[in-house]
């Protein structure tokens, strides 16, 4: 039974009679939370969550890029209210991109994702109009700072996964600290209540049309029950998202910015001394077992700088509001390349790919590690106006059209290397664009007509990109310098 609850001008759906349930709008505590908030001097309003297909978005030409997202792992994007009403385009509404000033917050609250390897929830400036290089802004995806992920949220339960929490994102200390009062007076437990300092020293923060552009992604991998991410991905209202506006003037009280986590550990080479040499054996069996009359090699690169470092470039550097895709702290994002630079891989009818490398997973170094397929294709050239789009130009389409997680590939090398001992610490993946046998292999789907996103062209080469998340010692992604670097064969067939 849902009962709508109207008090101060504020709407708070509760939902009653479903004892013990973890609901977004089933938790008395949230009408007596907003009714204080009210009355302690803030304007509250309610948003939602939308689940975020990079592909469509694509093909729908609000943004360039499908920012290299990781194939078959969902996002959702919290759906913050614009203020003013109606200032933000359909576009940046459709996307969840919002502004907000340095006194403001917006509160999540509610269950968190339902059981999985992964969940983070992150802060990006997403577009800065501020001298800008083109003229529409720049779209840059940098992360504000360390994703909030399973290993560091606070919880009301045990758990880190579909758990009560609070997470408050602000600028300002003072308002943080009145939004969590009131949440404490209203039954919170102030051990579930997640502080996010967002550095305003580093943005434009405000609500006027040239002020940063902001996004808040719920990133997700491998949910066990498909029915529960299923109602996860798809439910509007699966927690309560406010943004909290002070009625009156404060007085600032800014965060300082967090530094970005420290992630060095321990190496794998030195974790498992003979690691590095079993994978050259692996490189040699693969070669031996595959028939080709051609073959290459590939090692894998640093795809992004670090989002910070792009929020601190000044005009003239390189990195000045340059396009990081969403680059965060939980992982090393790696694509292929050869001789030390980026580059891509032919895959006709007679090529086949077999990627490679150390399972991080299997090591103890990540959580869970995966490797996506993707093209360099430009769709949106800058200056074009045959398919322009709201959110950049130039950009590679950087669509992740399939791939493989660890729960995948584990135990695929032992066919090449049957009597090492190391070998269920890697890992070997067919990629084609033809179906193979066996279950260690993945296909290449070919676009469809009016959706270039969701496939990659037969003629157009293509890139393997890696991640590795959660260091379990950590808590954040491996360092880069901790990982041995994952390869590719290419291989062309008789």
């Amino acid at each position: 039974m849902r009962k709508q609850l109207v008090s101060a001008g504020v709407a708070v759906a509760v939902l009653l009679g479903t004892a013990g349930a973890v609901q977004a709008d089933g938790d008395p505590r949230q009408g007596v939370f907003i009714n204080d908030l009210t009355s302690a001097g803030f304007e509250v309003r309610s948003g939602s969550q939308r689940r975020i297909d990079a592909a469509y978005f694509v093909d729908n030409h609000v943004i360039d890029s499908a920012a290299g997202n990781n194939a078959g792992q969902a996002y959702k994007a919290l759906q913050v209210p614009a203020v003013p009403p109606g200032s933000t385009d359909a576009s940046e509404r459709s996307s969840g991109v919002f502004r907000l000033r340095e006194d403001e917050a917006v509160v999540y609250l509610g269950p968190t994702p339902p059981m999985g390897d992964y969940f983070s929830f992150t802060p990006f400036l997403f577009e800065r109009r501020k001298d800008s290089i083109q003229p529409k802004g720049d779209w840059m995806f940098a992360a504000l700072g360390n994703p909030l992920n399973n290993m560091g949220i606070k919880t009301e339960g045990p758990t880190p996964f579909a758990a009560n929490t609070m997470i408050v994102f602000t600028a300002d200390a003072g308002v943080y600290d009145r939004v969590k009062a009131q949440a404490v007076a209203a039954g919170f437990p102030e051990s579930m209540v997640n502080r996010y300092e967002l550095p305003s020293q580093l943005l434009n923060m405000g609500v006027r049309p040239r002020s940063d552009s902001l996004l808040i992604l719920v990133r997700t991998a491998n949910v066990r029950d498909a029915q529960q991410n299923k109602a996860f991905l798809n439910d509007a209202q699966y927690a309560t998202v406010l943004r909290v506006t002070p009625a009156a003037p404060v007085t600032p009280q800014p965060y300082a910015t967090v530094p970005m986590a420290k992630r060095a550990w321990k190496s794998e080479q030195d974790l498992y001394p003979g690691l590095a040499a079993s994978l050259d054996r692996l490189k040699a069996a693969i070669l031996a077992d595959t028939p080709h009359v051609k073959a290459r090699t590939y090692s894998s690169t640093r795809w992004w700088p670090e989002s910070r470092t792009v929020l601190k470039a000044t005009k003239g550097s390189p990195e000045f509001h340059m396009f990081v895709a969403g680059e965060a702290a939980d992982t090393p994002y790696r694509r292929t390349s050869r001789n030390g630079e980026p580059t891509t891989m032919p895959l006709g009818k007679k090529d086949m790919v077999i990627v490679y490398g150390v399972n991080h997973a299997a090591t103890g170094l990540a959580t869970y590690s995966n490797f996506s397929v993707y093209s360099d294709q430009v769709l949106n050239p800058c200056g074009s106006r045959m398919y322009p789009t709201r959110f950049g130009c130039g950009n590679p389409v950087w669509s992740g059209v399939t791939g493989m997680a660890n729960d995948g590939f584990t135990g695929s090398a032992k066919k090449y290397l049957p009597n090492d001992p190391l070998a269920k610490y890697l890992y070997a993946v067919k990629v084609s664009r033809k179906e193979l046998a066996g279950k260690y292999a993945v296909t290449v789907p070919a676009p469809t007509k009016g959706k270039p996103a969701i496939g990659i062209p037969a003629k157009q080469n293509v890139l393997i990109g890696y991640r590795a998340y959660l260091n379990p010692n950590t808590g954040r992604g491996p360092a880069y310098s901790d990982v041995i670097k994952d390869r590719a064969i290419w291989l062309r067939r008789r």
